[in-house]
């Protein structure tokens, strides 16, 4: 690691962003610098940290990355690396990467917005003259799902089918940012890559169950992710991509379910406005549920044998701890840029930068399991 890098964290008092404060403030030698648009907030978990007795020098600023003179105030901070964790990144746009190339420095983001993903390239051209390194979707999709994909692929002549679904612990605190984005694509039509040809669904709908070990089996609904806009070419051959997402409680299941038929028949247009209010009525309801939540995917194709093949892949994360999985991924990239493993300069999603196995390392700490079922 060089010399006295400095990681700075937009919105680090957010849901996510206090998370990778608190495990980047672990690092010795590390300049950390917590960032909010309130300084009382930013101060509170500065004071934080160093009560747990943190290792790095940890500072705060306020910044808004809404300010006209945004790159001006990142070059006074000196950064190393930004990570980006304010959300939600659905409609948002790329000031904050911008800025970092006017500064030169690098930056990381936690995006889990499809088109924001998928359309990061755009960015290339201007991070390799400034010889900064941008990577978008530094989160459990497109970051953790790609990884599980390359560890998997080469047990397999070519896949043809790529399922992957989430399964939240309804015990989860959820920040405002992720219930917006949660609401934002509720009935909203999207293209999904299904038997070789594009196939259109809607947010929240196309229910199905899903059975996670230890888990059971919870109700699921389509959802717009980076992975469905990317992996129909980053797995070449691959006939359908799916991702659902399955709420632990039906019934809030099947109140999204009902959501989504209010907007497509257009007597809601947007619900992203009654975040506050659903924010407010989750936090009531969370005693309602468990700590445990889940990851997984299945993955179909032709065995090595020429035969047909199931690969399924499984995640628990216990006591709780589901949302250090999001978070992980932006703190292994952060890490390779700081120590200069990740020194190709551009932007370009979180394709395959990280293994399985480094993951799991950062997240030694916590209480989460991984496993790899033949046939499952």
């Amino acid at each position: 690691m060089a010399a006295h890098p400095r990681v700075v964290v937009f919105g680090g008092t957010g849901h996510f962003g206090a998370r990778i404060c608190r495990r980047l403030a672990k690092e010795p030698g590390l300049e950390l610098v917590v960032t909010s648009r309130s300084l009382a907030r930013a101060d509170s978990l500065v004071s934080e940290i160093h009560d747990d007795g943190g290792l790095a020098t940890v500072t705060s600023a306020v910044v808004d990355q809404n300010a006209g003179d945004l790159a001006s105030q990142l070059k006074n901070l000196k950064p190393t690396v930004v990570i980006h964790t304010a959300g939600p990144y659905q409609g948002q746009d790329y000031r904050v990467a911008k800025a970092c190339i006017v500064a030169g420095c690098h930056y990381v983001d936690l995006a889990d917005g499809r088109q924001f993903v998928a359309g990061f390239d755009v960015l290339d051209a201007e991070a390799k003259a400034a010889d900064v390194v941008l990577i978008s979707g530094a989160s459990t999709l497109p970051g953790v799902s790609s990884a599980v994909v390359d560890e998997i692929r080469g047990r397999f002549q070519n896949i043809e089918r790529i399922e992957t679904s989430i399964a939240p612990a309804h015990q989860t605190p959820r920040g405002l940012g992720t219930v917006r984005a949660v609401l934002s694509y509720c009935g909203a039509p999207f293209d999904t890559w299904c038997e070789g040809g594009w196939r259109t669904v809607h947010g929240w709908q196309d229910l199905r169950w899903q059975r996670y070990p230890s888990l059971g089996r919870r109700l699921s609904g389509a959802c717009d992710v980076p992975d469905l806009a990317l992996f129909p070419d980053y797995v070449r051959g691959v006939r359908t991509v799916s991702f659902h997402a399955a709420l632990e409680a039906p019934w809030e299941q099947l109140g999204l379910w009902a959501m989504a038929w209010l907007t497509r028949a257009g007597m809601v247009r947007d619900w992203t406005k009654l975040a506050p209010r659903f924010s407010a009525m989750s936090k009531r309801l969370i005693r309602f549920g468990s700590i445990r939540g889940g990851m997984q995917l299945r993955i179909e194709g032709t065995g090595l044998d020429g035969k047909a093949r199931t690969c399924h892949w499984h995640l628990v994360a216990e006591q709780n701890h589901g949302p250090e999985i999001p978070c992980t991924p932006a703190i292994v990239v952060a890490k390779q840029l700081l120590e200069g493993k990740l020194s190709k300069s551009g932007a370009y999603p979180c394709l395959g930068l990280f293994t399985v196995a480094e993951f799991m390392q950062d997240l030694s700490g916590f209480d989460v399991s991984v496993r790899l079922v033949e046939g499952g």
